[in-house]
């Protein structure tokens, strides 16, 4: 009974600390988290929240990662929420599982109590980073490493080899493109298992089956793929992995491959760095207390993770499984080190060597806490998407009779917003010669992301040449002001110039400006001592967690100018080339301090409908919009409709050639 209150109490600090770093992350997050990556996923999901008995051969995803978004959407459509909101649950969900899989074969490996809760215990901190994923990724890998261990837990451990591990092998190769590569890693494991370890050449038949079911899954895809049936197939996969054909494997390219993956931190550290004598240490307790299916699995899995640096472009999605089972291992050792028997009974010379090992295990729990908590704010702050979601979509929902035209950089976010069907025709970077025909028709979605990433395009309001901006102000009084260009993307100020009150004036002021991500409000209330100090370095390490809030360094151009008389009318004029421009135009009264904003990314549609206009020719028009360097392209403008922050509502307002 005391055994199992124990453990179900590091299983609920699994589950706290894990929770708490998925709640830490989405914790007034802009958009999704983790864009670009879960943009696919959300798209997946909503694809079969909005068709859950769709065939497969219409379904966003490949054969070998359709059963997450099959089951998340599924469930979205019952539950009646959106996919994004759905896969932001899915990692609550995911990492429950994960926990119930650990504890289950780990359980199984040892009886021991103590194993089970210090392997609750560091995998309640296991975080992983981008290039092999993680426990902070709950996405279609994450489940193939919880199946690949409920398969391994069935052929190892379970009386029904067949029964349980057949079904979880099939599902985890529809997982995820990795699963054929870890359904051959059970494969190694149960040859090496039954012939090096147990010496039992009947044991064999297990192996045969295990391979004659990846065949059977492998080639019925193959053939369904061909009857165009499903959209695409495992070999597909293949060649997206694959660096070289086996047989053009050259064997001084294979070998520098393989230096170069051994070579990295992440496998070094392990396996001939800080943390070797944990690994060895463990290995030598599994090796004598015969813990060989663990053993067997490690072993599979180093030998697969340097047999595939050759061959793959993406080599370290595959250490995965092997952290993993190398942290299973060091639970293991660290669980015969703390065994007080094991003291009472240890010379001095012993004591000493099992006290230097419980420094440097508390050093790989200080370290890896630190990871974690550092990830966590790294990936909070990670390619946010800023959109005032419940305005868009009540707008979308108000203008259902027109066709939509996405011109975003992920399409999927947007769709993934819905909470009930909606019947767009969509149509992503349609041609603008498609609008210009039928304009009343269509509706146009543009975005200018701020703080998403460096020099990312999308609409820019038009500054054309021998064009101006009028800056509509209130009355501006007699006194000193200074305007500011902030983040526009000029790549110069030449033809430039300001007028007002009579006076033109082109002497800016060029500086640097760094944009920053505005941190008010981001952080949770309450926030363990793990999260504390964000911008302090902790001991041992060289830099904070909280590296910094700027998100890019741009520029800045300013002029100083003093006007005589009241005027209303401020002119930012271009006699150079056509100029497309983001960021804001800041004009301040030095001598009051009161600024006025137009601010091109996030300003308000009034402020940007009506506080400023362009004029062309003897004209004065709407602001026009059009992204210069992608569809629909500089010859076709739009007048914007709608503000959302990141994205923008447009309709067609008419080319170019014709202002």
């Amino acid at each position: 009974m005391k055994n199992k209150i124990t453990i179900s109490g590091a299983f609920l600090f699994f589950l706290l600390v894990q929770w708490y770093g998925i709640y830490f992350m989405l914790y007034n997050h802009p958009g999704p988290l983790g864009l670009d990556d879960s943009a696919s996923y959300i798209q997946q999901i909503d694809f079969f929240r909005e068709f859950p008995l769709s065939s497969p051969s219409l379904a966003p995803s490949n054969i070998n990662k359709i059963l997450h978004p099959y089951i998340f959407g599924l469930l979205a459509s019952l539950m009646g929420i959106s996919a994004t909101s759905m896969f932001h649950l899915n990692f609550y969900i995911g990492i429950f599982l994960m926990g119930l899989t650990i504890t289950s074969l780990v359980k199984k490996i040892d009886s021991s109590a103590l194993f089970t809760v210090i392997a609750l215990l560091l995998f309640a901190f296991h975080e992983g980073k981008g290039s092999y994923h993680g426990f902070f990724w709950v996405v279609p890998s994450f489940y193939a490493i919880m199946l690949f261990l409920l398969t391994a837990r069935a052929v190892f451990y379970s009386k029904h080899h067949y029964i349980y591990g057949l079904p979880l092998l099939a599902l985890l190769l529809v997982t995820h493109s990795t699963g054929i590569y870890l359904g051959s890693l059970i494969v190694v494991a149960i040859l090496l298992h039954e012939t090096l370890f147990k010496r039992n050449l009947p044991g064999i038949k297990k192996l045969v089956a295990f391979l004659l079911a990846v065949s059977v899954i492998f080639i019925g895809s193959e053939y369904l793929y061909q009857q165009h049936i499903l959209p695409t197939s495992f070999t597909s996969s293949f060649n997206s992995y694959r660096k070289v054909e086996f047989q053009n494997l050259m064997p001084a390219t294979a070998l520098n491959d393989i230096l170069e993956t051994i070579g990295r931190h992440d496998f070094s550290k392990y396996f001939y760095g800080l943390y070797t004598p944990l690994v060895v240490y463990g290995l030598y307790w599994i090796w004598k207390e015969k813990k060989y299916p663990l053993l067997s699995l490690f072993m599979a899995a180093l030998i697969g993770q340097i047999l595939i640096s050759p061959l793959s472009n993406y080599t370290y999605r595959f250490f995965y499984p092997l952290e993993i089972l190398t942290w299973i291992v060091i639970a293991y050792g660290l669980s015969k080190l703390l065994q007080p028997r094991e003291w009472s009974t240890a010379g001095i010379t012993a004591k000493t060597s099992r006290w230097a090992l419980v420094v440097l295990s508390s050093l790989f729990l200080y370290n890896t806490i630190h990871q974690k908590a550092a990830h966590n704010f790294y990936f909070k702050f990670y390619n946010p998407l800023f959109l005032e979601a419940k305005a868009f979509t009540d707008y979308l929902d108000n203008n259902q009779d027109k066709k939509l035209a996405m011109y975003v950089k992920l399409p999927g976010v947007y769709m993934g917003l819905q909470q009930s069907g909606m019947d767009f025709a969509y149509h992503f970077n349609p041609s603008g010669k498609n609008i210009a025909r039928d304009p009343e028709s269509w509706l146009v979605i543009g975005e200018n992301l701020r703080l998403y990433e460096a020099n990312n395009g999308g609409f820019r309001a038009l500054l054309p040449k021998d064009g101006a901006l009028h800056i509509k102000t209130p009355a501006l009084l007699p006194g000193r002001y200074r305007i500011e260009l902030i983040d526009t993307e000029l790549p110069g100020t030449d033809g430039i110039s300001i007028s007002a009150d009579g006076v033109t004036l082109s002497d800016w002021q060029e500086d640097s400006y760094a944009v920053r991500f505005p941190e008010k409000g981001m952080y949770p209330p309450i926030m363990p001592p793990w999260y504390w100090f964000p911008d302090t370095t902790w001991p041992l390490h060289n830099r904070p967690m909280r590296k910094t809030d700027i998100v890019r360094e741009s520029r800045k151009h300013s002029i100083d100018f003093t006007l005589h008389e009241p005027t209303a009318s401020l002119m930012l004029r271009n006699s150079g080339e056509t100029r497309y421009l983001a960021g804001m135009i800041q004009l301040t009264n030095l001598d009051t301090g009161l600024a006025q904003v137009i601010d091109f990314y996030w300003g308000d549609e009034t402020t940007l409908k009506e506080g400023i206009s362009l004029v062309y020719g003897d004209k004065e028009l709407p602001l026009l919009w059009t992204d210069p360097n992608g569809a629909p392209g500089r010859a076709y403008l739009f007048q914007m409709k709608k503000a959302f922050k990141d994205a923008k509502a447009f309709t067609y307002y008419g080319k170019s050639g014709e202002l």
